[in-house]
């Protein structure tokens, strides 16, 4: 007897689009598989405005599928975009409105996928930032603020080499004597203020990548 093909059901955007923000990460998984599992609900205005969106996701391993689809949007499949130009022009509006909360959330998804929390590939991440406008200024920021954690802003510092944002060169070497001034400061001092305690792991991060940019000019 043969068998004859099984109908797969239609599933409707705005279904899946209220399960990628349920309150439940296994809801909000099944919506982003459902969002990003067919080429034609891909390039879907919702979608991408969805995935825009959610990068505040608090699961890690999801935030960072939601960054590589996001990402893949920009992917070349030989000399070919594998979006259409429309497509390409709709994501890289909602980047355009990135910021630096935004920015925080993409460094916390490269850490969580540098230690293997998530899968995340430095070339979606490099697609995403350079069509960030303010990336290099608000990564730069974030490289220089005490109040923010220091893994944070080392991940912020080798992202800037990585990606090549040579414009940021000045500001990181500026950081850097900053940083190696304080710490020799510290060294004539009895006690390091606490402030500083952690800052003087980010100097190897900011002289690699200083070289790295200074090759690249």
């Amino acid at each position: 007897m043969r068998l004859q093909p099984r109908a797969v059901p239609s599933v409707d955007p705005w279904v899946a689009g209220e399960m990628f923000v349920s309150q439940h990460l296994q809801e909000r998984a099944r919506g982003f598989a459902i969002l990003t599992g067919s080429e034609g609900l891909r390039r879907s205005p919702l979608t991408v405005q969805l995935l825009a969106a959610r990068l505040d996701e608090a699961d890690l391993g999801l935030r960072c599928q939601v960054i590589q689809a996001i990402g893949d949007y920009f992917e070349l499949r030989g000399s070919e975009y594998r979006y259409p130009a429309e497509v390409r022009a709709g994501v890289a509006a909602q980047l355009r409105k990135f910021d630096r909360p935004q920015m925080q959330y993409l460094l916390e998804a490269h850490l969580a996928s540098r230690e293997g929390a998530g899968r995340l590939t430095l070339e979606a991440e490099a697609h995403v930032l350079e069509r960030v406008p303010a990336a290099s200024v608000v990564l730069v920021k974030l490289a220089g603020d005490r109040s923010v954690a220091v893994h944070i802003r080392r991940a912020a510092i080798e992202l800037l080499g990585k990606i090549g944002f040579t414009d940021s060169l000045s500001a990181l070497e500026g950081l850097l004597a900053r940083i190696a001034g304080r710490q020799a400061g510290q060294l004539a001092m009895a006690f390091a203020p606490a402030d500083y305690a952690d800052e003087g792991s980010l100097l190897s991060a900011l002289q690699t990548t200083i070289d790295i940019l200074r090759e690249d000019l």
